[in-house]
């Protein structure tokens, strides 16, 4: 209404309120664009966060697994020292002697050469202490070692390069066990001395007799680490805010090794509990409490095999921080700027457009009435050339379209079908047949299709319903459907005549085949009603139960072009006999293959004698490439033929026959377990009474 005044009286239909919508689309548009802005660039921010993190991780990560390779090759080369004495026969010979004498003889060794008085057994081995004192301190002094000593399982202090040794620490006596025990070189924790920051080794040594694998005492080694701590943590960073750090785990205490301090410092339980090595034993990647005390860093650490060191390197979450805020302001201040500028243009774009006249508009609304006209007159040329029925009526059977073909159908005019109910136009068994199918389309909301006989004056004809829903929204919302009425009576009797034709067909091939060999008789017959109530059982649908039936029943076609005597043979068949008998399926298939069945009829029969292992033939088709058919009529037909009698023998029982298939392993064992079950159930007993 409003529009058609608009065009009587030429006011632009920018005028008055329709401005006000266009300002109010060009704002809600606006919001749009700027809520749309902002979301991509939030996405582009945490994927650049995302590239600023992982680039940081791999700095992190590159550092300290170097600093981790520099740590194991002094560690190896703390080893191959140690090696040296453990693995020399002279100290593992004098360590296998102490190690057979009560502890308080060894404890006595040491100081054999300081005139001790030592027991008859020990007197011998007491002379040879000189000697291997000042080897042992020879070796401590070339290797630049703060002790060495020869110790006992236990701990005991055997022999010292040193003449007046130190007492053994309770972490020294755990080394030493745990090195006894695991037979490794093992680390106790680094400890403060007054020679600064030291860390003690022990090593196991092995007896040279009998037990040459089993540990006698172990060689325990003191040395300097503030050093190579140093230089460890003085490897290059290539970035100033990053700082290194080397943890140890003593116990259920975490500890910084810091050189400055001379001793290692404990970490409070915040840090500690921050660390937490994941299952590879690594410190991952994140944010987490400085070890230095000032406020958050992001962290990675690695821990050194073989001991419970960890290299920890952090950057603090203030330099990340800041560079993501650069990043940010990037990113935010492009979106904002791209989308101010598309917001001026929009609100340009609205101002022109708002300065036109309606006369723009009018002819555009001209040439869509006129196409709409062209569209109309195309649409009902071409449903006056429609062989099938078109109509349109709500629930309560009010027509409100209907084409020509409609109206011959009921038998009227097509200029009375409007306004008219489908039960002025139809009987009433008709009327409530298509009222009921219009209403569950409607409620349903889905399309339906169904038969419906009509009265015509040539006699009933059979015609397809479609139908399809509607909802008149342009007037009260009423529910209805669309249909299409389509006339099938002749198509329904010419499939009627295929389906006899076919059984005519099927019983023709049927009495041939018993004509050949009357021990084929019925066995057609009843390899078709079980192979259909095997495809019952497995499910399987109407049409593969359909091709099952047809081919059981066509099953014998190929032994027409059998010769007879072969066929009621009583001997074995020679090796010419049997090819002839397996080209059966063959013969079938160029019999049946020109035939429309409609239904893969023809490749069933020819797959019969196909088996799961494919030793079958023609083909040799194996496993799932047979199809569900032939593997149905391969069972089928093969229990059938053990049933029945033959001209050589006497029918098996049903439960024989069953024992064998089970045994068989070429038969599909779902179709067999199916026939099985198809026979002890009440359609069995029928068949075993046919």
């Amino acid at each position: 209404m409003e529009w058609h005044m608009m065009q009587k009286t030429g006011t632009p239909w920018y005028a008055g309120r329709s401005k006000k919508y266009a300002l109010l689309a060009v704002v809600t548009v606006s919001l749009c664009v700027f809520m749309a802005a902002w979301m991509v660039c939030s996405m582009e921010y945490r994927n650049r966060k995302q590239d600023v993190l992982t680039a940081q991780q791999e700095t992190l990560a590159a550092w300290v697994s170097g600093t981790v390779d520099a740590v194991t090759v002094w560690t190896d080369a703390l080893y191959g020292q140690a090696r040296r004495v453990s693995g020399s026969d002279l100290y593992r010979l004098f360590a296998s002697e102490l190690g057979q004498m009560d502890e308080r003889t060894t404890a006595l060794i040491n100081d054999a050469d300081s005139g001790v008085t030592l027991p008859d057994g020990a007197a011998a081995l007491a002379e040879e202490v000189p000697l291997i004192r000042n080897l042992l301190l020879d070796f401590m002094t070339y290797s630049g070692l703060l002790d060495a000593r020869i110790v006992s399982p236990a701990g005991q202090t055997m022999l010292s390069a040193l003449s007046r040794p130190t007492p053994v620490t309770e972490g020294q006596r755990d080394a030493v066990e745990r090195a006894v025990r695991g037979k490794v070189m093992t680390f106790a924790p680094v400890r403060a001395s007054t020679s600064g920051l030291v860390l003690d080794m022990a090593d196991p040594i092995s007896a040279v007799m009998d037990d040459g694998d089993k540990p006698v005492a172990a060689l325990l080694l003191t040395t300097p680490v503030t050093g190579p701590i140093a230089q460890f943590l003085a490897r290059d960073l290539r970035q100033a805010d990053l700082k290194p750090y080397l943890l140890q785990r003593n116990g259920d205490v975490w500890e910084d090794l810091r050189v400055q301090a001379g001793v290692p410092a404990p970490l409070g339980s915040v840090l500690a509990a921050s660390l937490n090595p994941g299952s590879d034993g690594g410190i991952p990647f994140a944010v987490r409490p400085s070890l230095s005390g000032t406020g958050e860093a992001y962290s990675l650490g690695v821990r050194v095999p073989g001991m419970d060191w960890w290299v920890l390197l952090e950057v603090s979450a203030g330099a990340v921080d800041s560079v993501l805020r650069h990043q940010a302001g990037l990113i935010y201040g492009v979106g904002a700027l791209i989308s101010l500028g598309f917001v001026l243009g929009l609100a340009l774009l609205w101002w022109v457009l708002v300065g036109r006249q309606q006369r723009i508009v009018a002819e555009r609304f001209r040439n869509l009435y006129q196409l709409i006209e062209r569209q109309k007159r195309l649409l009902d040329s071409v449903n006056v050339s429609l062989d099938v029925g078109l109509f349109m009526a709500d629930v309560t059977g009010q027509l409100q379209v209907g084409n020509r073909a409609f109206a011959e159908i009921v038998g009227r005019e097509e200029s009375e079908l409007a306004g008219s109910n489908l039960a002025s136009l139809l009987d009433g068994g008709a009327t409530g047949r298509l009222l009921d199918g219009i209403r569950r389309v409607a409620d349903a909301d889905e399309a339906s299709t169904f038969e419906l006989t009509l009265p015509r004056p040539d006699g009933e004809h059979l015609y397809r319903v479609s139908l399809f829903p509607f909802v008149d929204d342009v007037e009260d919302g009423a529910k209805g459907a669309v249909g299409i009425v389509q006339d099938i009576t002749e198509f329904r009797r010419n499939s009627e005549k295929r389906r006899l034709q076919q059984k005519h067909t099927l019983d023709a091939f049927v009495r041939a085949v018993e004509g050949v060999d009357p021990y084929l008789s019925g066995h057609s017959r009843k390899m078709a009603t079980l192979g259909g109530l095997v495809a019952d059982h497995m499910g399987l649908d109407e049409a593969d139960r359909r091709t099952i039936v047809m081919a059981a029943e066509l099953s014998q076609v190929g032994k027409l072009f059998v010769p007879r005597e072969l066929l009621t043979k009583t001997g074995k068949l020679s090796e010419e006999e049997q090819a002839e008998m397996a080209r059966v399926p063959e013969h079938a298939y160029r019999v049946l293959r020109d035939i429309d069945f409609e239904l893969p009829v023809p490749a069933a029969v020819h797959e019969m004698y196909e088996r799961m292992d494919g030793t079958g033939y023609p083909r040799h088709l194996v496993g799932e490439a047979i199809s569900v058919h032939a593997r149905v009529l391969a069972v089928v037909n093969a229990f059938c033929a053990m049933v029945g009698p033959r001209s050589y023998r006497a029918g098996m029982s049903d439960d024989e026959a069953l024992r064998i298939l089970r045994g068989d392993q070429s038969f599909d064992r779902t179709v067999v377990d199916s026939l099985a079950e198809v026979l002890a159930g009440s359609a069995g007993e029928t068949i075993q009474e046919q």
